[in-house]
């Protein structure tokens, strides 16, 4: 927490936590807090196996409390997208708040997900 002096300011750091559901052939990973570059590689490991797996046919990512990304969060996204049409699967991206919609705006990647 930081508390800029003669202030009433308070900012808090929302660490990134992530959580990986099972249903049926479905895996639901729900994505919150700020990812950055720190913590990418452990996320990204996971996806990977989550896609490598003979049981998962579909990967959805839910942002709804994923509240900022950098460019190392982006890079796991295309891979995710890159991987699972190599295993000719499905990735799509639910409850994408204003500010993540707005960076894939600019990143133009809104066109390349699917999106609800």
């Amino acid at each position: 927490m930081i508390v800029f002096p003669h202030s009433d300011v308070v900012l808090t750091k929302v660490m990134f936590q992530y959580e990986v559901k099972r249903e049926n052939e479905k895996a639901i990973i729900y994505l919150n807090g700020s990812m950055s570059l720190r913590d990418t590689p452990k996320l990204k490991n996971e996806i990977k196996e989550l896609i490598d797996s003979e049981s998962v046919m579909e990967l959805v990512l839910d942002l709804k409390h994923l509240s900022y990304l950098d460019s190392s969060g982006i890079g796991i996204l295309l891979h995710t997208y890159s991987w699972t049409k190599e295993k000719n699967k499905k990735v799509k991206m639910v409850h994408l708040s204003n500010e993540i919609k707005t960076i894939f705006s600019v990143a133009n990647l809104l066109e390349i997900f699917e999106i609800e």
